[in-house]
C-alpha cells in the first residue's frame, strides 16, 4: 500500500496533476492557506476561481506556491504580498525549475546520454539519502526583503544550471567509463557545492498595497543602491546602508523541500531533528 502512495506522489508530480491537499500536504500547511494564495492570483488574472473546483497544479506552479508560503512564514509578508511577489517573480521561479526539474540542454553532448535514466538530479537533491534541509551555496538562490518592501534577488554569480549541467556530464561519463581522470574531475566537482559562493543581487520590485511592483527596465534605469549588491569598497558600504532590515529567504530551499515532500521523501531540519515524510502519516500545520 504505501508504495502504491509512493508511486501515485511521483505520478502527480510528475503529470502536473498535484491537488491543492497534495500542495498543502507537501509545505506542510493548511489548504486552506494554498488556496488563499491561488484565489489571490486568480483575482489578478480575472479568472474565476472556487475551493470548490479541484485545480490542478504543475511543478512550476508549486514552485511559486513554495516561494509564497516562505515569504509568508520565513519574511513575514502577508499573504497577499507574499502571493503577489511570487506571481510576479516570473523570473526567480523560472530560474528554480531549471534546478528543481532539471532536464539537459537539447542538441548538445549531454542529451540523451542516459534516456534510460528518467529525471536527473545532478545535485542529488532528491535521492532518499539527501534528507537534511540545509543550503547548497553552490546553487541556492535567496529572495531578500528590505525594509519589508524592497525585493531583491540573490544567487550564485556562476550559473547554477550550468554547474549542474556539468556534473551530468562527469557523472554520464565516470559511469560508462572506468577512467579516473574523469572520477576525479566529478569529486572535485562536488566538492565545490558547499563552498562560499560569490553572488550578485539584483532589485526586483516593491512590495506596496498588497501589490508587487516590479522594477522598472534594469537596463533603461537606475535601481536602488543594493541592487549590485555584496562587492568591494564603496559598493559594500552602499548595499550595508541601503536598508534598516533585511530577511532572506532561500526559495531554492523551500522549493526543494516541497518537491520532497510531494514525492515522499523525508525532509530532516538540521536542529530540530529528523521529520517524516508524508507518507509516514505525518502532517504538521503551521
Amino acid at each position: 500500500m504505501m508504495a502504491k502512495v509512493e508511486a501515485s506522489r511521483r505520478i502527480a508530480w510528475r503529470d502536473g496533476m498535484m491537488t491543492d491537499q497534495d500542495v498543502a500536504d507537501a509545505l506542510e500547511c493548511d489548504v486552506a492557506l494554498v488556496r488563499e494564495i491561488l484565489d489571490f492570483w486568480a483575482c489578478r488574472t480575472l479568472t474565476a476561481a472556487s475551493a470548490c473546483v479541484e485545480r490542478r497544479h504543475g511543478a512550476q506552479a508549486c514552485i511559486k506556491l513554495a516561494m509564497a508560503q516562505a515569504l509568508h512564514a520565513v519574511a513575514g509578508l502577508a499573504l497577499a504580498e507574499a502571493a503577489a511577489v511570487a506571481c510576479g517573480s516570473w523570473q526567480v521561479s523560472t530560474s528554480l525549475l531549471r534546478i528543481v526539474e532539471f532536464q539537459p540542454p537539447r542538441n548538445s553532448t549531454i542529451d540523451g546520454t542516459r534516456q534510460d535514466t528518467p529525471g536527473p538530479d545532478p545535485f542529488m537533491l532528491f535521492a532518499p539519502h539527501a534528507a537534511e534541509a540545509i543550503p547548497v551555496a553552490a546553487a541556492d538562490e535567496y529572495l531578500d526583503v528590505a525594509d519589508g518592501r524592497r525585493v531583491y534577488w540573490r544567487k550564485p554569480r556562476r550559473d547554477a544550471y550550468v554547474l549542474a549541467c556539468e556534473l551530468h556530464r562527469l557523472s554520464d561519463i565516470s559511469r560508462r567509463e572506468d577512467t579516473p581522470a574523469f572520477q576525479d574531475e566529478y569529486l572535485e566537482l562536488l566538492s565545490r557545492l558547499r563552498e562560499p559562493a560569490d553572488h550578485v543581487c539584483e532589485w526586483i520590485g516593491t512590495v506596496a498595497g498588497e501589490r508587487f511592483r516590479p522594477a522598472p527596465d534594469r537596463f533603461a534605469e537606475q535601481t536602488p543602491a543594493m541592487r549590485q549588491g555584496p562587492g568591494c569598497g564603496e559598493a559594500r558600504h552602499t548595499f550595508a546602508e541601503s536598508y534598516s532590515s533585511k530577511v532572506s529567504v532561500n526559495v531554492s530551499l523551500a522549493a526543494r523541500s516541497m518537491k520532497r515532500r510531494a514525492l515522499g521523501l523525508a525532509v530532516k531540519d538540521p536542529l530540530g531533528g529528523t521529520a517524516l515524510a508524508p507518507s509516514e502519516g505525518r502532517t504538521r500545520r503551521r
